[in-house]
């Protein structure tokens, strides 16, 4: 009983469900504008829903495209770093950091890492980690960092120019976030990249339970990355690179 009523009192009275109750609140108590009161709640629930989550995460993860090719080099993208910890790179770029060194490792490929950034320089804080992951297990990598990239477009384009330089040929491993793999494949197919792609920490969840009817942070920030990519591939239809 009080883990049925801790559970309730959470999804309830902590963000999002507390606004969802303000919103639905301030509906019936409105004199004007109701219906946005109530279509705010809606929306806000639905987007904090595991099952609308999904539904939103499910095309972006599911992906398909393979080239026929022998990787040359193993190319990670940064997805955030936080200078403060121990380990620099934040949850989702973690992930990609280590399994693009695992990919590395196991097939003796160079680890490239794309990031930069305005404040904060990802690649800088990225090779602290690398240099005490490969430190620590006595791992031999050849690693190479593009530190000038703002965004995915420019991890691409970049990366690019670091291979011509490097005289490697693009054929690559790429990794980053499933839901952010789609995108990252298009741009790097535009600046001629051959890719097998590695995605690497998978939101879309298949498995529910009662509570999953209640909204839920979690939910809400995947539904927010969803949407981002989305409007993200809207925007490359636009420039004509897909």
């Amino acid at each position: 009983m009080i883990y049925i009523i801790s559970k309730l009192f959470t999804y309830i009275f902590l963000p999002p469900g507390i606004f969802i109750v303000i919103f639905i609140l301030a509906g019936f108590f409105a004199k004007k504008f109701k219906w946005l009161f109530f279509l705010s709640a809606l929306l806000l629930y639905l987007l904090s829903n595991k099952f609308i989550a999904n539904m939103l995460l499910l095309p972006l993860e599911n992906i398909h495209y393979k080239d026929n090719i022998s990787p040359k080099a193993v190319v990670v993208l940064g997805g955030g770093t936080n200078p403060r910890d121990i380990l620099k790179a934040s949850p989702d770029a973690f992930k990609r950091e280590v399994y693009g060194l695992l990919l590395a490792k196991k097939y003796n490929l160079p680890f490239i890492f794309t990031g930069g950034g305005t404040k904060i320089n990802e690649a800088k804080n990225i090779k602290k980690d690398v240099n005490l992951i490969t430190k620590t297990c006595g791992c031999k990598i050849k690693t190479y960092y593009e530190n000038k990239s703002l965004d995915t477009y420019e991890n691409a384009k970049y990366t690019a120019r670091l291979f011509k330089k490097l005289h490697i040929k693009k054929e690559i491993f790429l990794v980053t976030s499933a839901y952010h793999m789609k995108r990252s494949i298009a741009l790097f197919k535009y600046f001629k990249f051959k890719i097998i792609p590695k995605p690497v920490g998978f939101f879309y969840n298949p498995i529910y339970s009662f509570w999953d009817v209640f909204p839920m942070e979690k939910n809400l920030n995947k539904s927010y990355k969803a949407i981002h990519e989305y409007f993200g591939l809207f925007s490359l239809k636009l420039r004509g690179i897909i």
